[in-house]
C-alpha cells in the first residue's frame, strides 16, 4: 500500500492496514474525526480484527497506525510496533472479562497509572466510579454482579486508564451492548455517551445492530468482506440498512 499524508485537520486516529485471517483479507483505510465513530458491519467483515489491530493485540501484516499523533504500527522505512502497554489506545472486549479474585473498586483501579501532573491513579478511578454510578458496588465481586453491571465495570476500568494518559487517549469498544436486554441497552448506551463526552474521550465501537448505531447517531464506517464501502453520519450510510430493518419488522408496510 502506498503511503499517502495525513489530511488536515489532524484525525483523531488514521489507521491503513492490510492483514489475513483465514480466507478474509482485510485491506482499509480511514480517519477518525468524530468524538464516537461507529464500525458497522456484519459478522466475520474484520471489525473486531480491526480494533485488536489498534489494540495491539494483532500485528498486521502491513499497517501505518497514527493515534493521536502516536505512530504505534507502521512499516514505512522501519518495522514498528508499539507494545498494548506503551499505546494511547484502551479496549474493551466484547465478552466482558474482569478478575474474579479483585473487587469492583479494584477491578477499576488495576492498570490505571498517575498523571505527570500529579493527578493520581485513585482519583481517575473516583471519577470514572462516579460517571458510571458504581459506588454502591465497590466492594462487590464480579461473580455477584449482573451482565450489564459488569459491562460497566469494564467500561470504567478501561476509562480511568484512559484518563490517565491524559489528552492523548481513544477508547475501543467491540460490541459493548452485546447480550443485553433492550432497555439495559439503551441505558447504557445514553450513560456512555454523556460520560465519554463529558470526559472528550473519543470512541471507535463495533457493532453490526442498525438500530444500535442510529442511537449512538454517530458518524459510521460501514465494512464489508475487509473493505471500506462509505464512512459519513448514520443517516446517510445507514439508509438502505434501516429501510430493510423496517420492512423485515413490518412487512405488510
Amino acid at each position: 500500500m502506498a503511503e499517502s499524508p495525513l489530511s488536515t485537520p489532524d484525525p483523531i486516529c488514521f489507521v491503513r492496514l492490510r492483514h489475513s485471517i483465514g480466507l478474509l483479507t482485510i485491506d482499509v483505510e480511514f480517519a477518525i474525526r468524530q468524538p464516537w465513530t461507529v464500525l458497522f458491519g456484519p459478522s466475520g467483515s474484520g471489525k473486531t480484527t480491526i480494533l485488536r489491530a489498534m489494540a495491539g493485540l494483532v500485528r498486521p501484516d502491513k499497517a501505518l497506525i497514527v493515534s493521536r499523533r502516536q505512530t504505534i504500527a507502521a512499516d514505512a522505512g522501519k518495522h514498528r510496533f508499539v507494545p498494548v502497554h506503551k499505546r494511547n489506545t484502551r479496549l474493551v472486549a466484547q465478552r466482558t472479562a474482569l478478575f474474579p479474585h479483585m473487587t469492583v473498586q479494584q477491578n477499576v483501579l488495576f492498570g490505571v497509572r498517575p498523571a505527570s501532573d500529579g493527578t493520581t491513579a485513585t482519583t481517575f478511578a473516583e471519577i470514572a466510579i462516579e460517571h458510571f454510578r458504581l459506588k454502591a458496588l465497590l466492594r462487590s465481586m464480579p461473580s455477584t454482579l449482573s451482565g450489564g453491571e459488569q459491562r460497566r465495570v469494564a467500561i470504567a476500568s478501561a476509562v480511568a486508564s484512559a484518563m490517565s494518559l491524559g489528552d492523548g487517549a481513544i477508547l475501543l469498544l467491540d460490541e459493548p451492548f452485546s447480550g443485553l436486554d433492550a432497555p439495559l441497552r439503551d441505558e447504557l448506551i445514553v450513560d456512555l455517551r454523556h460520560s465519554l463526552a463529558a470526559l472528550s474521550i473519543p470512541v471507535l465501537s463495533v457493532t453490526h445492530d442498525v438500530g444500535e448505531a442510529f442511537q449512538l447517531g454517530a458518524e459510521v464506517i460501514q465494512i464489508a468482506q475487509g473493505r471500506v464501502v462509505a464512512q459519513g453520519p448514520v443517516a446517510q450510510v445507514l439508509a438502505a440498512e434501516r429501510i430493510r430493518l423496517l420492512q423485515q419488522l413490518n412487512p405488510a408496510t
